[in-house]
């Protein structure tokens, strides 16, 4: 196998040779919930100590996780040796800034596919961490101060009228950019010297573009461990993107489980989607003068949800399964990532690359339009002649422009509105899929729903419990422990017992937030 070297951020003592290491595995982080990822591994050769963290995920449903202190008592983040980021979801590597902030200075590794994402997801978390300090402040009656941002105001300018503290950010867009600084982009398949007796490898994880599963090998000869961790892994057979690849051995795995008590309905994904778009172009036909033809609206993450419907409609639309309609890609960040997808096609599958050695861009449909600009997005409400399809973020209708297109359209029979993948309690997708509310609250608006709501299974973005034990059962032989994260508190025991059932005599444990374990 080709080796890539890197020169280790911190180079202790050179001796003849390295004591049999000694690891502790701190779970500080998606332990019995599914965000915030964040595990820290502490190695000690002898009288040395290597530190470093699997993912830096902000935890997105708990502020006040973010902002206390998420690193062991006594370890501060320029203690930190090096990092490793999974995939780019602000879940896995959103609190990245924030160590920054705080000091750390050391490297981070990740597939230069999410580095390019990376680029403008950290920078847009870091936005909305300013809008909503600022918004708080308002709301305080104290006004937005430049020098805020690096708490230098004076002690009048820190509390409001009525004795309310002055909110920060968690971090900045100077944070966000200033930690791209520190990012080492690393390739599929290729084994890289990160520190003295510890090496890193980075394999397909099928998720979302660069995301990968990692493995860090630890020591030498007999006191070698290696420690597999899986970041979020994806399913097969999925568009443009190759599939899961095989990890023959590790001594200890540190596994999502999304689904682990799910299994994904049996559907022939395109077929789905095709007669949802057909009967949703029929009833969208009738034209009137104030309002045109009907308009097909689908809210999709930006990031390799959106990319993904793309070369669906446009992979239909080939075939001559769907009419060829008017496409508005509308979301300022999935036109981005997009602009990353087009840029690595090397990480394409191989049908995705026959497109591209055709000149087809597998992204593009007949009739497509990137919405860069508000007036652009505005352009979509006025009356068209044929049915159109809007693509935006979020997509759990959360917010973005999506919004105002359903906003608009929710009240008309003509429309359809298709979520495709998962939609979290308490967000308005999960209201209209799972509600069938006759109206809903949009921007305090009381909006009535007379659209077709419709929902695809197929493009789940994770495993679920079947497919993740087909995957550990390719190891060559069962780990010593395989630790389960990533999963709610109801999913992590039946997972457990899937695996028991299906794979007997593996050691499957599920972590307590912030428990620590010492691996032999």
């Amino acid at each position: 196998m080709k080796r890539k070297h890197f020169k280790p951020h911190k180079n202790p003592k050179r001796g003849k040779g390295l004591p049999k290491p000694r690891i502790k595995v701190h779970f500080l982080g998606s332990a019995g919930e599914v965000t915030g990822s964040l595990i820290l591994v502490e190695v000690f050769f002898g009288n040395f100590v290597v530190r470093f963290l699997f993912d830096v995920g902000l935890h997105q449903d708990n502020e006040a996780i973010n902002r206390a202190y998420r690193l062991p008592h006594g370890i501060r983040p320029r203690d930190i040796d090096f990092i490793i980021i999974s995939h780019a979801h602000i879940d896995h590597s959103g609190y990245l800034p924030k160590l920054v902030r705080d000091g750390f200075c050391g490297r981070v590794y990740t597939h230069r596919a999410t580095k390019d994402l990376l680029r403008f997801m950290l920078a847009d978390s870091a936005r909305l961490q300013e809008l909503a300090a600022r918004l708080e402040n308002e709301r305080n009656g104290l006004r937005d101060l430049d020098d805020t941002a690096d708490g230098a105001a004076g002690n009048a300018a820190r509390f409001a009228p009525n004795g309310a503290r002055r909110v920060y950010p968690l971090y900045t867009t100077r944070d966000a950019y200033k930690s791209m600084r520190f990012i080492k982009c690393v390739d599929y398949d290729l084994s890289y010297r990160v520190h003295r007796g510890i090496r890193i490898e980075f394999s397909q994880a099928a998720h979302i573009l660069g995301a990968a599963v990692v493995s860090v090998t630890i020591g030498k000869g007999h006191g070698k461990r290696t420690i597999c961790f899986t970041g979020n892994v994806g399913r097969d057979n999925m568009p443009f993107l190759k599939n899961l690849a095989i990890v023959r051995e590790a001594d200890y795995v540190i596994s999502e489980s999304t689904y682990g008590d799910k299994l994904h309905e049996e559907e022939n994904r395109l077929a789905v989607l095709k007669n949802i778009i057909n009967g949703a172009y029929e009833r969208a036909l009738p034209f009137d003068e104030e309002e045109g033809c009907g308009l097909i609206v689908i809210p999709a993450f930006a990031v390799s949800r959106v990319q993904t419907v793309l070369y669906d409609l446009r992979t239909l639309e080939a075939r001559g399964d769907i009419p060829k309609m008017e496409v508005f890609l509308d979301s300022r960040m999935a036109i981005k990532a997009t602009e990353v997808h087009r840029k690595h096609r090397s990480l394409y599958n191989d049908a995705a690359r026959r497109l591209v050695e055709r000149g087809i861009d597998p992204f593009r449909t007949a009739f497509y339009t990137e919405c860069i600009k508000r007036s652009q997005s505005r352009l979509i409400d006025v009356p068209a002649r044929k049915p159109r399809i809007v693509i935006g973020s979020s997509g759990m209708g959360a917010g973005g422009r999506i919004l105002h297109h359903l906003e608009r359209r929710l009240p008309s029979g003509k429309n359809t509105v298709i979520f495709v993948g998962y939609q979290g309690t308490g967000f308005l997708g999960h209201t209209l899929v799972n509600e069938k509310p006759r109206e809903v609250l949009i921007h305090g608006n009381v909006i009535p729903v007379n659209a077709t709501i419709e929902f695809m299974h197929g493009y789940s973005g994770h495993r679920d419990y079947k497919e993740m034990i087909g995957w550990f059962a390719r190891f060559r032989r069962g780990p010593r422990m395989l630790f389960l994260v990533h999963g709610d508190k109801e999913t992590l025991p039946k997972f457990k017992q899937h695996i028991n059932q299906a794979l007997p005599g593996l050691n499957v444990v599920i972590p307590r937030p912030r428990q620590c374990f010492v691996l032999d």
